[in-house]
């Protein structure tokens, strides 16, 4: 690969720490379109043709070549009439739901003073909490578009996994690897799915929803209030899916089976270049890489024999018109400079919550909304496969267009 001259505009004012130094660059559109006038930034993991991606840590930054195209997504949204603008922090090569990063730091949550953006698309929330663009393209993989979204007061979709290519995307773990978005309204939110999501139907039969006491006894009073809120509102039948984790061990143990594909599938990933190069990770991303590199070919086959069977149990029970109220994070975000220890703990409460839509390969709409304590929190929609769009079309009706 080599340099590609793009048009683009110099750089601009970053008051928020959301943007990497290598690409505070704005591309304007290739033609007028359904998006035209709508900014959205990048999370540097995506190819963006003439710019280096960077993927969160400097040694990968140096070690790879600047791509000379764009990844598909990126030609959708140009193509659309979108403006991108410019490339956002992100947690190492994306394995961290927190939202700091040792090389290029934390950026602000403006939603939350004091507090972590979450992770790891990071640089995403707080780019669109700051109100600097109107969208911003984020992947989820464990949890990186909804635990972001939660934290800043954002509406954030995780896609069904595999409807969007994720070729010039750098991987995490495939299995679970998605693109999403995060916007400050549903009516963005909705713009962009009419755009990437364009062979999927908008208008669904929802019949039923489904609960999980599990998570809600996950996370603190405020979202439970409000995951009961959100029930009521819908409006529908209301089942509580008993006995659904209970042949698995519970959401620790669907947890500790993603852990595991995911480290599996991260070493798959990376552990050659890990090797090559032996990059300077932050502590947190050195530890999960150095437990990734031990997960031998025994366990990974029996964590995705596990993966099957749920997700087979799960799809039946949403069937084609349930949607399953989940939190989308255990709480607000944490302190910046919280104790470690408690960090990890709400990261383990978290991808409890988490990983039944990435172990589903299903959708997850995260919805905003402030406790009485004013601090945002997400409350989440998993849908079935392919129901993206219907569920963003519910979000609008329930939330307002604006």
């Amino acid at each position: 690969m080599t340099m590609h001259s793009s048009p683009s505009t110099p750089t601009f004012a970053d008051p928020v720490g959301a943007f990497v130094s290598h690409g505070r660059v704005i591309r304007p559109p290739r033609q007028p379109g359904p998006l035209s006038g709508l900014t959205v930034a990048v999370k540097d993991l995506f190819d963006w043709a003439g710019l280096p991606t960077g993927a969160g840590n400097p040694t990968w930054l140096a070690t790879h070549p600047v791509p000379d195209r764009d990844a598909p997504v990126l030609s959708a949204l140009l193509d659309a009439g979108a403006t991108l603008y410019g490339k956002t922090v992100t947690d190492e090569l994306a394995y961290s739901v927190h939202g700091d990063n040792v090389h290029d730091g934390t950026p602000k949550n403006t939603a939350a003073q004091g507090r972590v953006p979450g992770g790891s698309s990071s640089g995403s929330s707080s780019a669109v909490a700051a109100g600097l663009v109107n969208a911003a393209l984020g992947t989820d993989t464990g949890g990186s578009i909804r635990v972001p979204g939660a934290y800043c007061g954002l509406f954030g979709l995780r896609t069904t996994h595999g409807l969007i290519d994720r070729a010039g995307v750098v991987p995490l773990a495939p299995s679970f690897d998605t693109v999403g978005w995060l916007t400050r309204s549903p009516k963005a939110l909705d713009q962009l799915a009419r755009v990437l999501l364009p062979g999927l139907e908008a208008n669904r039969y929802w019949a039923r929803v489904r609960t999980l006491p599990e998570a809600e006894a996950l996370t603190d009073d405020e979202t439970r209030g409000a995951l009961g809120a959100l029930t009521d509102r819908l409006g529908l039948e209301t089942t509580p899916l008993v006995g659904l984790t209970d042949p698995y061990g519970g959401l620790e143990g669907l947890r500790r089976t993603y852990a595991t594909i995911q480290g599996w599938e991260a070493w798959r990933s990376h552990g050659s270049w890990i090797t090559a190069h032996t990059p300077a990770f932050g502590p947190a991303i050195a530890a999960r890489f150095q437990v990734a590199s031990q997960v031998t070919v025994e366990e990974a086959d029996r964590a995705r024999k596990v993966l099957v069977r749920f997700r087979a149990d799960l799809r039946a029970a949403l069937g084609t018109n349930g949607v399953l109220v989940l939190p989308s994070a255990a709480g607000p975000a944490p302190k910046l400079g919280e104790d470690e220890a408690q960090v990890e703990e709400v990261r383990m409460r978290t991808l409890r919550l988490t990983c039944p839509a990435g172990l589903g390969g299903l959708p997850q709409l995260t919805l905003p909304f402030r406790g009485p304590d004013t601090l945002p929190r997400g409350v989440g929609l998993v849908g079935p496969a392919g129901s993206d769009r219907a569920l963003v079309a519910w979000a609008v009706r329930l939330c307002g267009g604006a």
